[in-house]
Protein backbone atom coordinates (compact mmCIF):
# COMPACT_ATOMS: atom_id res chain seq x y z
CA UNK A 1 0.00 0.00 0.00
CA UNK A 2 3.15 2.21 1.14
CA UNK A 3 4.27 1.81 -2.36
CA UNK A 4 1.69 2.82 -4.11
CA UNK A 5 2.02 6.07 -2.58
CA UNK A 6 5.42 6.54 -3.32
CA UNK A 7 4.78 5.97 -7.19
CA UNK A 8 2.18 8.43 -7.16
CA UNK A 9 4.50 11.41 -5.44
CA UNK A 10 7.20 9.92 -7.77
CA UNK A 11 5.09 10.72 -10.65
CA UNK A 12 4.21 14.19 -9.52
CA UNK A 13 7.87 14.72 -8.92
CA UNK A 14 8.76 13.71 -12.28
CA UNK A 15 5.91 15.59 -13.87
CA UNK A 16 7.29 18.68 -12.27
CA UNK A 17 10.60 18.18 -13.52
CA UNK A 18 9.89 17.80 -16.97
CA UNK A 19 8.08 21.05 -16.35
CA UNK A 20 10.67 23.00 -15.26
CA UNK A 21 13.15 21.36 -17.90
CA UNK A 22 10.74 22.62 -20.97
CA UNK A 23 10.27 25.97 -19.49
CA UNK A 24 13.71 26.06 -19.03
CA UNK A 25 14.65 24.92 -23.04
CA UNK A 26 11.92 26.86 -25.04
CA UNK A 27 12.11 30.67 -22.75
CA UNK A 28 9.61 31.92 -25.39
CA UNK A 29 6.55 29.71 -24.84
CA UNK A 30 5.66 31.95 -21.99
CA UNK A 31 6.41 35.17 -23.52
CA UNK A 32 4.01 37.96 -23.42
CA UNK A 33 1.68 39.20 -26.27
CA UNK A 34 0.23 42.68 -26.72
CA UNK A 35 -2.62 43.16 -28.50
CA UNK A 36 -3.94 46.44 -29.48
CA UNK A 37 -7.63 46.74 -30.31
CA UNK A 38 -8.96 50.12 -32.18
CA UNK A 39 -12.46 50.45 -30.70
CA UNK A 40 -14.97 53.03 -31.99
CA UNK A 41 -18.24 52.63 -30.24
CA UNK A 42 -18.07 49.34 -29.04
CA UNK A 43 -19.30 50.11 -25.07
CA UNK A 44 -21.53 47.01 -25.46
CA UNK A 45 -19.02 44.38 -26.55
CA UNK A 46 -15.69 45.48 -25.31
CA UNK A 47 -16.16 44.06 -21.93
CA UNK A 48 -16.48 40.97 -23.45
CA UNK A 49 -13.74 40.77 -26.05
CA UNK A 50 -11.52 41.90 -22.46
CA UNK A 51 -12.62 39.06 -20.57
CA UNK A 52 -12.25 36.53 -23.87
CA UNK A 53 -8.59 37.56 -24.00
CA UNK A 54 -8.27 37.45 -19.77
CA UNK A 55 -9.44 33.60 -20.50
CA UNK A 56 -7.26 32.88 -23.06
CA UNK A 57 -4.35 34.33 -21.19
CA UNK A 58 -4.83 31.96 -17.46
CA UNK A 59 -5.88 29.16 -20.11
CA UNK A 60 -2.50 29.26 -21.94
CA UNK A 61 -0.29 30.40 -19.06
CA UNK A 62 0.73 33.37 -21.77
CA UNK A 63 0.85 37.11 -20.36
CA UNK A 64 -1.44 39.74 -22.42
CA UNK A 65 -0.95 43.11 -22.25
CA UNK A 66 -3.95 44.92 -23.91
CA UNK A 67 -4.14 48.74 -25.60
CA UNK A 68 -7.08 50.09 -26.15
CA UNK A 69 -7.20 52.72 -28.56
CA UNK A 70 -10.43 54.73 -28.74
CA UNK A 71 -11.27 56.24 -32.31
CA UNK A 72 -13.43 58.57 -30.96
CA UNK A 73 -16.08 56.97 -29.34
CA UNK A 74 -19.19 58.53 -28.39
CA UNK A 75 -19.96 56.08 -25.85
CA UNK A 76 -18.67 54.39 -22.64
CA UNK A 77 -16.32 52.18 -24.63
CA UNK A 78 -12.87 53.48 -23.04
CA UNK A 79 -14.16 54.08 -19.30
CA UNK A 80 -15.38 49.85 -19.71
CA UNK A 81 -11.83 49.19 -20.80
CA UNK A 82 -10.45 51.66 -17.79
CA UNK A 83 -12.23 49.86 -15.31
CA UNK A 84 -11.74 46.77 -16.45
CA UNK A 85 -7.39 47.04 -16.14
CA UNK A 86 -8.11 48.71 -13.13
CA UNK A 87 -7.20 45.96 -10.47
CA UNK A 88 -4.76 43.65 -12.97
CA UNK A 89 -3.42 47.08 -14.78
CA UNK A 90 -3.40 44.77 -18.01
CA UNK A 91 -4.97 47.15 -19.80
CA UNK A 92 -3.81 50.70 -20.95
CA UNK A 93 -6.42 53.30 -22.84
CA UNK A 94 -4.85 55.34 -25.17
CA UNK A 95 -7.25 58.35 -27.33
CA UNK A 96 -6.25 58.25 -31.30
CA UNK A 97 -5.06 61.83 -30.85
CA UNK A 98 -1.96 60.63 -28.96
CA UNK A 99 -1.40 58.13 -31.81
CA UNK A 100 -2.55 60.52 -34.57
CA UNK A 101 -0.96 63.53 -33.61
CA UNK A 102 -3.77 65.89 -34.48
CA UNK A 103 -3.59 65.00 -38.11
CA UNK A 104 -7.13 66.13 -38.99
CA UNK A 105 -9.45 63.28 -40.36
CA UNK A 106 -7.08 60.11 -39.04
CA UNK A 107 -7.94 60.53 -35.45
CA UNK A 108 -11.03 58.66 -36.15
CA UNK A 109 -9.79 56.42 -38.44
CA UNK A 110 -8.56 52.73 -37.65
CA UNK A 111 -6.63 51.95 -41.09
CA UNK A 112 -4.62 55.49 -40.77
CA UNK A 113 -4.54 54.52 -36.95
CA UNK A 114 -2.71 51.04 -37.67
CA UNK A 115 -0.54 52.94 -39.35
CA UNK A 116 0.57 55.62 -37.49
CA UNK A 117 0.85 52.97 -34.90
CA UNK A 118 3.47 50.89 -36.96
CA UNK A 119 5.59 53.61 -37.16
CA UNK A 120 5.05 55.39 -33.91
CA UNK A 121 5.24 52.64 -31.36
CA UNK A 122 8.82 52.54 -30.78
CA UNK A 123 8.99 56.43 -29.77
CA UNK A 124 6.14 56.40 -27.45
CA UNK A 125 6.64 54.26 -24.17
CA UNK A 126 3.68 54.22 -23.21
CA UNK A 127 3.09 52.11 -26.46
CA UNK A 128 5.74 50.15 -25.95
CA UNK A 129 5.81 46.69 -26.60
CA UNK A 130 5.53 44.35 -23.05
CA UNK A 131 8.54 42.58 -23.08
CA UNK A 132 11.94 42.43 -24.67
CA UNK A 133 11.06 38.68 -26.76
CA UNK A 134 8.60 40.58 -28.59
CA UNK A 135 9.75 41.90 -31.78
CA UNK A 136 7.47 44.98 -33.91
CA UNK A 137 5.65 42.29 -35.58
CA UNK A 138 5.01 40.21 -32.42
CA UNK A 139 1.92 43.09 -31.99
CA UNK A 140 -1.45 41.60 -32.80
CA UNK A 141 -3.46 44.91 -34.25
CA UNK A 142 -7.31 44.72 -34.19
CA UNK A 143 -9.80 46.76 -35.69
CA UNK A 144 -12.94 46.33 -33.56
CA UNK A 145 -15.21 47.08 -36.32
CA UNK A 146 -13.68 44.75 -39.07
CA UNK A 147 -15.18 41.34 -38.30
CA UNK A 148 -12.04 39.78 -39.80
CA UNK A 149 -10.21 41.28 -37.53
CA UNK A 150 -12.34 40.27 -34.73
CA UNK A 151 -12.09 36.45 -35.94
CA UNK A 152 -8.14 36.72 -35.05
CA UNK A 153 -8.97 37.10 -31.45
CA UNK A 154 -7.44 34.63 -29.70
Amino acid sequence: MWWMLLVIIGCYAFAALMVRMAARRFPGWRSCMHVVLFAGNQGGRVEWYLRRLRWWSLRTGRDVRVTLVDCGSTDDTAAIAERFGRGADAVTVVRSVEIAGGAGGAAGDPDALKASWRRLRPAVISLAPCGDARGPDGTLLINLNDPADVAMLP
